[in-house]
């Protein structure tokens, strides 16, 4: 829970498989970091367990893609049974987490400041984006810094709803072919959705790539031009006001990793 659960009905989860309780570990620990205080574990969808995949909306071709791995079905029903809490416990909104994020320390805050504005937005990305992407201008959230999403985003580990987001998700994924995070991130005419700036966490893959920018920068000061990557390669480098990741510089790497 934040500052903000306490007064509102809101709650935050982490999606986190039981045979995986390293991952858990690693969440309460972050989320402690960023002022989270009782997240929620829900147990994911495991895609090994036998008949744990019966019902879902899984049909091929209806969405962007014609197969999805067992895997891919399991993470997409373990959200949307999420969001289904989120209605049938009438919670105004909600934050959602995969079990691999890296927090900054203002991550509490942002969500405290989001679940009290909920009715501005459907869907508030607060994870950094591993390349560039087209958004709107900025805006304001409450305290919080958005800019509207043009385009699909390939990550959506940490994300917050409001409870008419979670609706409108569940209505459209009846049937889905579709990564998770393509489909919460597909623009709709009816689709309020946002990319916090700065974002305020990171996911472990993604913060490793942020590491691997960190060393190319040192080795571009300090070798000769010829022996230097490519900065222009890297989509980090543009800072277009219309291509920017919201990456928190802040944002930490796993220690001892």
């Amino acid at each position: 829970m934040t500052q903000a659960d306490n007064q509102l009905k809101t709650a935050v989860f982490y999606i986190n498989l039981d045979r995986v309780p390293e991952r858990r570990a690693f969440m309460e620990a972050q989320f402690a970091k960023a002022g989270v205080t009782d997240p929620i574990r829900f147990s994911a969808v495991d895609a090994r367990q036998a008949d744990a995949l019966e019902g879902n909306g899984y049909v091929p071709g209806v969405g962007s893609r014609w197969g999805l791995k067992q895997s891919e079905i399991a993470c997409f029903e373990s959200h949307r049974a999420v969001w289904q809490q989120v209605v049938d416990q009438d919670l105004k909104a909600a934050a959602i987490f995969e079990d691999d994020v890296e927090m900054s320390s203002r991550l509490g805050q942002v969500i405290d400041s989001l679940v009290q504005n909920a009715d501005r937005f459907d869907f508030a990305k607060m994870d950094y984006s591993p390349r560039s992407l087209r958004f709107g201008a900025e805006a304001e959230i409450g305290s919080v810094t958005v800019r509207l999403m043009l385009e699909m985003a390939p990550s959506a580990a940490a994300y917050v709803l409001s409870q008419e987001g979670c609706r409108k998700l569940l209505a459209w994924s009846q049937q889905y072919s579709d990564h998770l995070d393509d489909f919460v991130s597909i623009p709709r005419p009816d689709w309020r959705m946002y990319q916090v700036f700065p974002a305020v966490g990171v996911q472990m893959i993604w913060s490793k790539q942020q590491q691997d920018r960190k060393r190319n920068e040192v080795l571009t000061h300090f070798l000769p031009r010829a022996l230097a990557p490519a900065l222009s390669d890297f989509p980090y480098r543009n800072r277009d006001k219309d291509f920017l990741h919201g990456v928190d510089d802040g944002v930490p790497p796993l220690v001892g990793r």
